[in-house]
């Protein structure tokens, strides 16, 4: 018996670290300058039968592709036991740190063109970017 109860802990803090790294886990991670971006859902992990979708703005620099963005993300949620994961869409995201100024535009080969609309709300949503110029286009690749 006492070797199921330690069990059971054990999983319990597993679950509590995980929804307490859940939290640290951001909505936007974009780097400096003009990269491929992807719009990613996921379902964040729950006790109760509620599911909650999130949404993330990724960007990577040096990622030749829209998937070089998106996997690292990912495994991150993965990780974290985020369940529904899918890259909704891409694109490109010019991100100026200096002129606290983001444009959104383009698309994505293989994930089709992401919701540029609803990529503006999410980054204007997180307290990093409040001050921020985001504007988003569908002109450009």
């Amino acid at each position: 018996e006492a070797a199921k109860l330690k069990a059971r802990l054990a999983s319990s803090a597993s679950a509590t670290a995980s929804a307490a790294s859940i939290q640290r886990l951001p909505s936007v991670s974009i780097d400096e300058g003009a990269h491929k971006y992807v719009l990613i859902s996921a379902e964040e992990p729950s006790t109760s039968s509620n599911t909650s979708e999130q949404y993330f703005v990724v960007s990577r620099r040096g990622a030749a592709y829209h998937r070089n963005a998106a996997e690292p993300f990912v495994a991150k949620l993965e990780e974290r036991g985020y369940q529904g994961i899918r890259v909704t869409g891409g694109g490109r995201i010019f991100l100026e740190e200096d002129a606290k100024r983001i444009s959104i535009f383009g698309f994505s080969y293989s994930f089709g063109k992401g919701n540029h609309e609803l990529s503006r709300q999410v980054i204007l949503e997180d307290d990093r970017y409040k001050d921020y110029d985001v504007s988003w286009s569908d002109d450009g690749y």
